[in-house]
């Protein structure tokens, strides 16, 4: 069934894809986002808006976001729906709680308090951190494809990354060197930087620990409507451009002509849409299941080694009265339950607290990294963790268990309960719950690009890109705009014509 052509088709409406349809509709480019069954990031039980997982917008300072915000010319929504907490976060294990707040003399009292004994060391920490993160502000302000390709992305890259202070693993500095192995600040850095880490947090970097807590300490975003908002405000601009978004569509088959891609097909009506290019914004494996012959990524996998499956995201949604929750608690805590066990599963805890709603009552969104064995291998597992992951945040919240009124998780194939009731509470669309609404978090046999980046925009297939979570995960969300940037980049120079308007007639003011 013949259909109609578009110069780029995105699959998937994730940050990645939908930020880079953005920018291709911006430059001129025909641009049509399918949602491929996209998960939305809040949904429904009963009167509740419960989130799939908690949300900052953490490289609110990056250059790369200022770029794309500039071009996208969202700097003024994007800030009437901005606020910056202070604290931005907060750390608590059995004997120690630490604010790290914005006001350097205030975070300066916060040690004092805590760990008297290492402020000096803290202070040099933090010192390090910020010289190393400005040096790498540095490196992602230039226009550059992430993870570098060709011969001429490799040394342009090189040249611009000659002067960092990390080496091409992303490593090369100590930065908590002068504190001991079990010393409780070592938590305060790792804990954030584990949950905004998209790589394997076991086999973390200096390069991501710098740039994920620099990231927090230097204040992340918190958006009014959650991360559904920042995906309203990008489906707009794609629209506002002469763009379609169809989040309700999916393509069941990339189309190929000797080993070019030319199209996608319409799983529900067949029919076949045209296109200049494919952006595939899924998961590599889905991405390959919708190709008719995947063996030419085999050379990929021979050179980078195929993405290991180490953990999931699992959210566990606790509605309860306001008056339950401590006096003190920031909005975004980071809390380990036993610093003698691994930091893994219930034992740590991201839990980001809502605002009390017009009833009186607050949602605390508690994520948990849980290891792919206890998922995949061990029976019971998923479908336990939500008493396990309740008797871990008890201990954070002390009146947790008389103030609780409904205890729901979207991953662990159970109803929603209603804890006044004692009743399970049917949910809306069944279908959008299980075991696969899981984020998964891999870990690459060969990281590039200092360490940060891991498969590559372009595919063994021409005028098909990969852009999604997998190319820049070491760097979480300032990788996915990393991602963004570098597949609209790519599109962009194929086409002269749009190139030189890219660079001709701009203003500085939308740059």
């Amino acid at each position: 069934m013949a259909g109609s052509y578009f110069d780029v088709v995105v699959l998937g409406a994730g940050l990645p894809p939908l930020c880079c349809g953005a920018l291709l509709a911006k430059r001129g480019f025909r641009v049509l986002v399918l949602g491929q069954d996209h998960l939305r990031a809040s949904y429904r039980v009963g009167e509740y808006s419960l989130s799939l997982a908690p949300f900052a917008f953490l490289p609110t300072q990056s250059p790369v976001a200022r770029r794309v915000m500039a071009e996208l010319a969202l700097g003024q929504t994007f800030r009437r729906l901005a606020a910056t907490m202070d604290p931005t976060l907060q750390v608590a294990e059995r004997d120690h709680r630490i604010d790290l707040a914005l006001d350097d003399a205030e975070l300066d009292r916060e040690v004092e308090r805590e760990f008297p004994e290492v402020k000096r060391a803290v202070e040099d920490f933090h010192r390090r951190v910020d010289r190393a993160n400005h040096s790498f502000d540095a490196l992602v302000e230039r226009d550059l494809v992430w993870p570098p390709e060709t011969f001429l992305e490799r040394r342009e890259f090189a040249r611009a990354a000659a002067h960092q202070p990390f080496d091409r693993d992303g490593e090369g500095l100590d930065l908590l060197g002068e504190f001991p192995d079990e010393h409780p600040f070592r938590t305060v850095v790792h804990a954030p930087a584990r949950f905004a880490d998209g790589m394997d947090p076991d086999q973390t970097t200096a390069l991501r620990i710098a740039r994920h807590y620099g990231a927090w300490r230097r204040g992340a975003a918190v958006l009014e409507g959650g991360y559904d908002a920042l995906e309203q405000m990008l489906t707009d601009r794609i629209v506002t451009h002469s763009g379609e978004v169809r989040y309700d569509d999916r393509a069941d088959r990339i189309l190929m002509k000797r080993n070019q891609a030319r199209g996608v097909r319409i799983t529900a009506s067949g029919e076949e849409i045209g296109c200049g290019f494919v952006v595939a914004g899924v998961g590599l494996s889905a991405m390959l299941r919708l190709l008719p012959d995947r063996r030419p990524y085999e050379e990929v996998f021979e050179r980078l080694g195929e993405p290991q499956l180490r953990h999931f995201r699992y959210t566990l949604n606790v509605v309860m009265a306001a008056e339950g929750v401590p006096m003190g608690m920031a909005r975004d805590v980071f809390f380990l339950r036993d610093a003698r066990r691994p930091p893994a599963a219930e034992n740590l805890l991201h839990v980001q607290v809502a605002p009390a709603d017009a009833e009186g009552r607050r949602t605390l969104s508690v994520e948990a990294l849980v290891p792919r064995r206890g998922v995949e291998d061990v029976a019971g597992y998923v479908e336990t963790l939500r008493e396990r992951v309740l008797g871990s945040l008890g201990e954070l919240v002390p009146f947790l268990g008389k103030h609780v009124l409904l205890v729901d998780s979207p991953h662990d194939g159970r109803d929603p309960q209603d804890m006044l009731t004692g009743e399970p509470v049917q949910p809306e669309e069944t279908f959008r719950r299980g075991r696969h609404t899981m984020t998964p978090i891999y870990g690459y046999p060969v990281a590039t690009a200092l360490g940060s980046c891991a498969l590559p925009v372009r595919t063994p297939f021409k005028r098909l890109l990969l852009v999604n979570h997998q190319v820049a995960p070491g760097l979480g969300t300032e990788g996915d705009l990393l991602a963004a940037w570098s597949g609209a980049r790519i599109v962009t120079k194929s086409d002269r014509k749009k190139e030189h308007m890219r660079r001709g007639l701009w203003t500085k003011a939308e740059i």
